[in-house]
């Protein structure tokens, strides 16, 4: 039976002020600054969903695309506080056709009400706030997702008869996992290197002879502003590898810049020859999960088969979420 892939990518659920959040997504070198995002306890909200899900319009505008949340897909597991539900990602563009060998392609024809689908789950922990994002290339991503939630919570809001002083809107803060950096570190094999930067970079002192000195010194000869290099070996056996000296010595000199002169550097791994593919970002090392599944032929598959596959998983993930956002504090 083919064996499917599937990544869960964890974020804490904030709140942050409209204005705030505006200025960030209208330049990406922003952030939002901890102090003014609260977090979203999103209980109340989702166990209003779950109790209302007939009358309760899930339905939101994606620009010509359209979202819901699955009305059949509420679970809640009193043991472990956990909610999951599933958000549907509705299109009827590029509608794809049916085709037989030796027989000439049939086109799906959709009725006026009909749309294809796609699909991503979600699991959110009610006891760190944290939400765990099924990741489908053609289902909704982060940003389509805060945008759902977002306005899903501005329309309970309204009928529960509360109001934001200022608008809030929903963020997906992603969950750094520092100790990826360390486990790259230990890898047997480096696949791919990416550096992406900016003119700061020339104000580093870089010594010559390493990858971010010689990458600056092409920045400067040339004139730019940015720069995006990217080293890899290509198509080659599983066993293949960058020069892994190299590549340590790009990660000590990474570790030693200011951090505000630190461009974005991606490095792809393998731990071992067991292990599976792994892209990490030095500068955010976001806290992923990847595991198989078994999918059987013309079969979709459904929540909650994912669901219950994907508790195990996250049973012994849920430590280091604790880990991460509620840090002991020192006395």
């Amino acid at each position: 039976m083919p064996r499917k892939y599937v990544r869960f990518n964890y974020f804490e659920v904030q709140l942050v002020p409209a204005p705030i959040a505006l200025r960030e997504e209208l330049n990406e070198d922003a952030f939002i600054e901890e102090d003014v995002a609260d977090i979203w306890d999103m209980s109340a909200f989702l166990d209003y969903l779950m109790a209302n899900h007939q009358t309760f319009d899930t339905n939101v505008e994606l620009g010509d695309e359209y979202s819901e949340i699955e009305s059949d897909s509420y679970t809640y597991d009193r043991g472990r506080d956990l909610y999951s539900f599933q958000l549907s990602k509705l299109r009827d563009k590029n509608i794809p056709s049916k085709k037989r060998f030796g027989e000439i392609k049939e086109e799906i024809l959709l009725e006026q009400d009909e749309f294809i689908g796609e699909f991503v789950s979600v699991l959110y922990d009610n006891r760190y706030n944290s939400v765990a994002l099924q990741s489908n290339l053609y289902g909704l991503s982060a940003k389509q997702t805060e945008h759902v939630l977002t306005q899903l919570r501005f329309r309970y809001l309204d009928i529960i008869g509360g109001a934001d002083e200022i608008p809030l809107v929903v963020r997906l803060a992603p969950i750094i996992d520092r100790s990826k950096i360390e486990r790259v570190i230990q890898a047997d094999y480096y696949k791919k290197v990416r550096v992406r930067g900016s003119n700061v970079m020339m104000d580093a002192q870089l010594h010559q002879g390493s990858l971010l000195g010689d990458a600056r010194q092409l920045l400067n000869e040339v004139a730019g502003v940015k720069i995006d290099l990217t080293i890899s070996i290509g198509r080659a056996e599983r066993t293949a590898s960058l020069n892994d000296i190299r590549i340590r010595e790009l990660i000590e000199v990474y570790n030693a810049l200011p951090e505000e002169q630190r461009p974005q550097i991606e490095l792809t791994a393998l731990e071992n020859e067991e292990a599976e593919v792994e892209t990490v970002n030095l500068l955010e090392p976001r806290m992923t999960d990847r595991f198989g599944i078994e999918v059987a032929p013309r079969t979709t598959v459904a929540h909650e088969y994912l669901y219950h596959t994907f508790l195990d998983i996250y049973d012994n993930r849920r430590p280091d979420i604790r880990r991460v956002l509620m840090p002991i504090q020192p006395e």
